[in-house]
């Protein structure tokens, strides 16, 4: 073979190789590998809140936690709320505490004023999970009432 050849043959593998390294690359861990379901079975609007124990209280959360937007946690009566989350933070975040999923009416949130929510405990639903198997127990769903 000529020295042309062999010079063109080793440029073609190294582009080759190149272009399969930046095509093959591993797989990102997904940030939505698993999914939480709240179902709301009642005929009223409810809204969900999550708090970790490593974190303040959630009666500490300054007023109106969600700042007037619920879009995201807004869940219609007779409808069902899909979160998704990435499992092995949350396997992490289990391991140094606890996660509980706080379920409210959302007209008492609209009207009453957080610091009374929290003194009296206005809460339609606590759900708290401790482990991972805690989350496959309940089949990764909330239900309301």
């Amino acid at each position: 073979m000529s020295i042309k050849k062999t010079y063109m043959l080793k440029k073609l593998f190294f582009i080759c190789c190149v272009a399969v390294l930046l095509t093959a690359c591993p797989e990102p861990l997904p940030e939505d590998d698993a999914y939480l379901r709240i179902v709301n079975n009642s005929e009223e609007d409810i809204v969900w809140m999550v708090g970790f124990e490593r974190l303040e209280e959630w009666y500490n959360i300054p007023s109106d936690p969600w700042a007037g937007k619920y879009d995201n946690s807004l869940i219609l009566g007779g409808n069902t709320h899909t979160r998704g989350f990435n499992s092995s933070a949350t396997k992490e975040n289990l391991r140094r505490g606890w996660i509980k999923y706080y379920l409210f009416n959302y007209d008492s949130v609209k009207t009453i004023p957080w610091e009374r929510i929290c003194e009296e405990r206005m809460i339609l639903k606590e759900v708290k999970f401790d482990t991972w198997e805690d989350f496959e127990r309940c089949n990764f769903k909330i239900t309301y009432p």
